[in-house]
């Protein structure tokens, strides 16, 4: 049997093999813009003929996020010329800050834990939705990287609240004008502002802290309310239509199922079970499956045409209606693993600041009326891997699900460029 270390270093060296092949690929991908990457890039020039301004911000088209990616691509212009494979390798360079921020921030998580801060680091490799955006030139890694930024800061603020006060307020400015570009980059990270608030707990008299955070929260909305008011809402008004009609019920679902695919490829140890959550899940399903079937209709058929050819018509007439209940059953398995290790470790309010932050996250879904798409849940792996980080286990098991995760984020990757 290998040793743990052996064990540690395979998965160090796999995750960064896999950015590594990430990089090569990128570069190697010289395809004109495809799927949403030519939409976005009309409003770089859009911005360079008005500036950051009421005019820019009511003419930005065929893009619900907002202007952080014009922000970058027209700074970053004199290198990649807004041409493929330049655009699409932005994304990828960011993707290697997170990580490095992430090793940063984890350091200071586990201090008392002589654990290396690499090996959750580059996890975020195997969360397969992470290759879509960090290969091609879209709107969500720019955002995650300032979220991870702001996080970063406000982790060192934090804690420089008896000496160097005056650093701690400079660290907290910046760390909410991180986090307000952020939001300028997709609204969904707004949520991160309340979720803050639980870094006050047990900080009673300690006001210095409560100046810090009350910074980081105001600087944060100070940079995006603003642009909201000229929107009238929190997305450019020519796309404001994929929000409107409510709440969808089944895209929330399908984003805490997400995440909880998410937490069993990096630390199935996140999860709580015995035989008794085991027998409620088999009667939580069986309730659910009648209910969608005959009144509530959400389908779901993964590999859908790859089954007609084995299973005879009528599985294949109910199968979509078996699936949904299921990822229903693991959503609501996922919130309840997620309340229990809140509960768990309730007097640690830098986790259960990430702990929220990230269930918010995944929440804002509800509120997406258009479609579900994966890059939704793409967008909290940054806290996915600070959340789930002292959870992770070094095993046989563990190597396979790193590797299965890459390899499902590759080929996911791939099929937009037909795997040329």
């Amino acid at each position: 049997m290998r040793h743990p270390r052996s064990q540690e270093r395979t998965l160090i060296f796999t995750g960064i093999a896999g950015y590594i092949l990430l990089f090569v690929i990128t570069l190697l991908h010289k395809q004109p813009p495809l799927f949403d990457e030519p939409l976005f890039i009309p409003n770089v020039y859009l911005f360079e003929q008005y500036g950051f301004s009421r005019t820019f911000l009511l003419h930005i088209d065929n893009q619900a996020p907002g202007p952080l990616y014009q922000f970058v691509h027209s700074a970053l212009k004199p290198l990649t010329h807004l041409q493929t494979p330049g655009i699409r390798m932005v994304n990828t360079g960011m993707l290697l800050l997170i990580i490095l921020l992430l090793a940063a921030i984890i350091r200071k998580m586990q201090r008392r834990l002589k654990r290396n801060v690499w090996l959750p680091a580059f996890h975020i490799m195997a969360v397969p939705m992470v290759w879509q955006v960090a290969g091609m030139a879209l709107t969500e890694i720019p955002p995650m990287l300032f979220a991870t930024i702001s996080i970063w800061l406000l982790q060192h603020a934090m804690e420089r609240t008896t000496k160097r006060w005056w650093q701690g307020l400079s660290l907290s400015i910046l760390a909410g004008l991180s986090l307000g570009l952020a939001i300028l980059g997709r609204s969904p990270f707004v949520v991160i502002v309340p979720a803050a608030l639980l870094l006050l707990l047990q900080t009673a008299g300690e006001w210095r802290k409560w100046v810090i955070v009350s910074v980081y929260m105001g600087l944060a909305l100070a940079c995006c309310v603003p642009v909201f008011i000229i929107w009238g809402g929190l997305m450019p008004p020519k796309q404001a239509i994929i929000s409107t009609g409510g709440l969808v019920l089944w895209h929330g679902i399908l984003a805490f199922s997400y995440g909880a695919l998410i937490a069993v490829i990096i630390a199935p140890g996140w999860f709580i079970y015995n035989r008794q959550i085991l027998l409620v899940l088999i009667i939580l399903y069986a309730i659910l499956l009648p209910a969608n079937y005959y009144w509530l209709h959400y389908e779901y058929a993964p590999l859908n045409e790859a089954l007609k050819k084995i299973f005879p018509a009528a599985v294949m007439h109910i199968y979509p209606y078996l699936i949904s209940p299921l990822l229903a059953t693991i959503a609501l398995y996922f919130l309840y693993c997620a309340f229990w290790q809140g509960m768990e470790r309730r007097t640690e309010p830098f986790f259960l600041f990430i702990l929220f932050a990230t269930l918010l996250m995944l929440a804002t879904s509800f509120k997406v009326t258009h479609l579900f798409s994966s890059r939704y849940v793409a967008q909290a792996a940054p806290l996915f891997i600070l959340l789930l980080a002292p959870y992770i286990r070094i095993s046989y098991g563990q190597c396979i699900r790193f590797a299965a995760g890459m390899i499902i984020g590759l080929l996911s990757l791939e099929t937009y460029f037909q795997f040329r």
